[in-house]
């Protein structure tokens, strides 16, 4: 998979350290789980209503998943990390709030890529179309689907653009991905 960034991404540690309120990990900006993540939520945005669908693919409370997520390489250019500053600001006076002042820092790159290897069996199912190749669609097309990641990416953070290699997301992949939907749906209701 490779990510194309439109601007600066943030993917905070939780912790801070001194003058800085949201810090990074340095040594692993965009970590696997991260990616993992909204690749989930592409995939249940694109899937409404097919919850174990989506669970067959990324795993859950009944079995784990059977695809590993690497955290993101980046290739080229080293990524820049830069403090920013927020404040909040009273919407009566236009002055800041006391104890409003956030100091956070946040990552610009061109470009990342990561790799989804399979570590494990696929589960088994009852409806057809979830072979290797219903994983490998569901996979594409949720990459396909992320546009944000990270923290503040409703506010102008972490937005990009994410193509998958392996499989390439054209009209044949799409219909098999539509097609998978519509058996689950389909068995569902049966």
């Amino acid at each position: 998979m490779t990510i194309l960034f439109h601007g600066p991404f943030q993917v905070a540690t939780g912790t801070g350290r001194p003058g800085i309120d949201a810090a990074v990990d340095r040594d692993n900006l965009l970590p696997a789980s991260t990616l993992k993540g909204v690749m989930r939520d592409a995939a249940e945005r694109l899937l409404p209503g097919l919850p174990r669908l989506v669970e067959q693919v990324f795993g859950g409370p009944h079995h784990p998943t059977p695809w590993g997520w690497e955290a993101a390489r980046f290739p080229g250019e080293e990524p820049v990390v830069v403090t920013r500053a927020r404040v909040s600001l009273d919407e009566e006076s236009g002055t800041a709030k006391r104890d409003h002042l956030l100091f956070g820092e946040e990552v610009w790159a061109r470009s990342a890529e990561f790799t989804i290897t399979q570590h494990g069996p696929l589960p088994d199912t009852t409806i057809p179309g979830l072979d290797r190749e219903g994983h490998l669609a569901v996979l594409a097309c949720a990459a396909a689907g992320v546009h944000s990641l990270g923290a503040s990416r409703r506010r102008g953070l972490g937005w990009v653009k994410c193509t998958p290699a392996d499989p390439v997301v054209d009209e044949e992949l799409i219909a098999r991905f539509t097609a998978l939907a519509d058996q689950w749906r389909s068995h569902q209701h049966a």
